[in-house]
């Protein structure tokens, strides 16, 4: 990683800081480093363009993985208003700009890159819009009552395009083979890329609807968090694989009840799949508690 002072996006806008971030990458560890600087940064626009950072990763890790010889670099840039993210390579530029046409995405390109640019303001509003989601979600959570329940029949929602309704179902299936597998002999190395491919592409094709965004989201952090911890993921024992097992299975049950069964609101599982998200990153990561850390009691979790 270097600092650089010439102007690399094609907006043409010269109003840039001066410091930006240039990262090479040709081999997954690249990538991961390229996640870990921004997730870990204390750059609020990086928290701005947080979503679209983990989406593009999740792109970038699918690719990569069809895409053995493959190198290109990743340009970040800022001024107050906007963010800017430009990648420099041909045919991964060709690929990403199929799916920034799909995501309404704004962008410039040319024969050897893409840029595209994030408005700033923008992001802080869907951020806040999605905090208000949230907090209206569980106060009618909170709210509801026996006595308030009305019998409705809720059909299976039609938002998401039946060629990717069919690609999900086909991903979920993929991912429940893969934890049958584990859970039967490990998760080895061939087995866990095969996994955390099939996860990223189901991750890549839920972020086109916002009406899920919730919970898309929440699933590409586990993905992000899976792709990024192969050692640990792999060395797991079978109590710590039951809660990657449970992950899965409820991604089965979100899919299946919302498109396929029908009977459930929108928002049914949002607050638990993060609640179990919580659980798994302490137990990959550990968690801070007055800056030290500390070991994740898996007692506590399997005692009932």
């Amino acid at each position: 990683m270097k600092s650089k002072r010439e102007i690399i996006n094609l907006f043409e806008d010269e109003n840039l800081f001066s410091v930006k971030y240039v990262i090479s990458v040709d081999e997954e560890e690249d990538l991961n480093q390229f996640w870990d600087l921004l997730a870990h940064s204390n750059n609020s626009s990086h928290c701005l363009a947080h979503a679209f950072i983990g989406q593009f990763y999740n792109f970038a890790l699918a690719y990569i993985a069809t895409n053995r010889s493959i190198f290109f670099e990743i340009i970040l840039e800022e001024n107050e208003e906007y963010f800017y993210f430009t990648i420099w390579n041909k045919e991964i530029s060709s690929q990403f700009q199929k799916r920034a046409k799909k995501s309404a995405l704004t962008f410039v390109c040319d024969s050897n890159k893409i840029s595209i640019r994030l408005t700033k303001e923008k992001c802080q509003k869907d951020i806040d819009n999605l905090k208000i989601e949230n907090q209206k979600r569980e106060t009618r959570l909170l709210n509801s009552s026996l006595t308030d329940f009305i019998y409705t029949i809720i059909e299976p929602y039609d938002f998401i395009q039946p060629d990717d309704l069919e690609e999900l179902l086909k991903l979920n299936e993929d991912l429940q083979e893969f934890i049958y597998k584990a859970n039967q002999a490990s998760l080895n190395e061939k087995l866990f890329i095969s996994f955390r491919s099939a996860l990223s592409m189901f991750c890549l094709t839920l972020r086109y609807y916002k009406e899920i965004s919730p919970i898309a989201d929440t699933i590409t952090q586990f993905s992000n968090l899976i792709n990024t911890n192969q050692a640990k993921i792999t060395s797991m024992d079978s109590l710590e694989l039951a809660l990657i097992s449970g992950f899965v299975s409820n991604i089965e049950r979100w899919i299946i009840t919302l498109f396929v069964q029908g009977g459930a609101n929108l928002h049914f599982m949002d607050n638990s799949m993060i609640a179990d998200l919580n659980t798994i990153s302490q137990v990959i990561i550990g968690f801070e508690d007055d800056g030290t850390d500390m070991e994740y009691s898996l007692d506590d979790i399997f005692e009932f």
